[in-house]
């Protein structure tokens, strides 16, 4: 018999490569064939013989996809049907104005949790509390998501937006009109002290930051104040731009991917900023990449945290197209601090809390970040 090359090895085990490749395909295929049948003859059977109320085939389908999201704990999944897609695109394209509310499905009952102050729906008398029954006349299903709640509030900017509200028994009606996003906002305050606003980390949002900051740098502030107290977070890269801005070099933050695999974002190079006495305003208002920039912050000692416990939102959503001008907003990783901590539904705490009264027309957290800066930077 003859001796086996090293050369005949690599064919014998290429070959044996080849089949396994093709026997997983194979199962694969017929697992796919059996699961598409599956859902093929359970619709064809309710659509052609049941005597129950049996919506249409795409019905029954986007049920049947939104079960496959209910089955698992990503409470952050949904599943954008057209209307909601193309909404979901003009948001993300900055074209959506907003009323300055925030409501969540709460067991079915759709509530507003949060109204920020000065904004439409406060100037309205909408209240925390207010159960919403119908936006722009869409009566709300208790199934509803609460990513698919924000996109119906958005709208384009300088229209109304028509809400039936259920107070304590009584049926209200309000139309707050829809304002322009306040992405990036900046003004020196009293004592030489800049403050910064920022309303999101939208990809936008890294120029825009230096933009106001050079502005505000021209007037030789002796402190910065970047308020994120009201910001929803956003794109990582974005973070990663504007964090780099005040921390100089080593690890800002990771994103922990399906199966602990670690993604690490480093400070890249940009302009300046890195000496400027800073405090970050946050609160319950602060969520997701915002939190990480936060606890960034905290963790390289660049600067104080002052305010009130942020919201708790440690996870990253991607958004992808479907089939039928769909989508499908999904949970993909965890937002890790440079230590490692995970913020998830715990919030980053300031180093000092201070409360904002909202019977004053003061900003008591703003107000004690500034006496705070002028204290320590005479």
């Amino acid at each position: 018999m003859p001796k086996k090359t090293k050369w005949t090895e690599f064919l014998l085990l290429s070959v044996i490569s080849v089949i396994w490749f093709a026997i997983g395909w194979l199962i694969r295929d017929r697992t796919l064939s059996t699961d598409l049948r599956l859902m093929e003859e359970v619709q064809q059977y309710l659509t052609e013989e049941s005597i129950a109320n049996v919506p249409s085939r795409r019905e029954l389908t986007y049920a049947a996809v939104r079960g496959m999201l209910a089955a698992t704990d990503d409470r952050y999944a949904a599943f954008l049907e057209p209307e909601f897609a193309a909404k979901f695109m003009q948001d993300f394209a900055g074209e959506t104005g907003i009323i300055g509310l925030v409501a969540e499905n709460q067991e079915g009952v759709i509530r507003v949790t949060h109204i920020l102050p000065g904004e439409p729906a406060d100037l309205a008398g909408i209240q925390p509390g207010d159960v919403i029954l119908s936006i722009d006349g869409m009566e709300l299903q208790p199934e509803i998501t609460n990513n698919e709640l924000a996109l119906l509030l958005r709208g384009a900017v300088g229209e109304p937006v028509k809400l039936q509200i259920l107070r304590e028994d009584q049926p209200l009606e309000f139309s707050p009109i829809r304002i322009e996003r306040p992405f990036v906002s900046s003004k020196m305050l009293p004592g030489g002290i800049a403050y910064l606003f920022q309303h999101t980390f939208t990809a936008n949002t890294p120029e825009l930051v230096h933009q106001e900051l050079v502005k505000l740098l021209a007037q030789d502030p002796k402190g910065l104040i970047w308020d994120l107290r009201s910001n929803g977070g956003g794109s990582m890269e974005a973070t990663q731009y504007i964090l780099s801005l005040f921390i100089q070099e080593g690890l800002l933050f990771s994103a922990e991917r399906k199966g602990g695999e670690e993604v690490k974002f480093e400070a890249v190079s940009a302009p300046f900023y890195v000496d400027l006495p800073l405090v970050v305003l946050i609160g319950e208002n602060t969520y997701s990449s915002a939190e990480t920039a936060a606890i960034s912050i905290q963790e390289h000692k660049r600067g104080i945290l002052i305010g009130s416990v942020s919201y708790g939102k440690g996870t990253i959503q991607a958004t992808v197209s479907l089939p039928g001008e769909t989508a499908l907003s999904y949970t993909v990783a965890k937002w890790l601090s440079p230590s490692g901590v995970w913020v998830d539904e715990t919030g980053v705490t300031p180093d000092i809390l201070v409360e904002d009264n909202p019977d004053t027309e003061i900003d008591e957290v703003l107000e004690f970040a500034r006496e705070h800066l002028m204290l320590n930077n005479p």
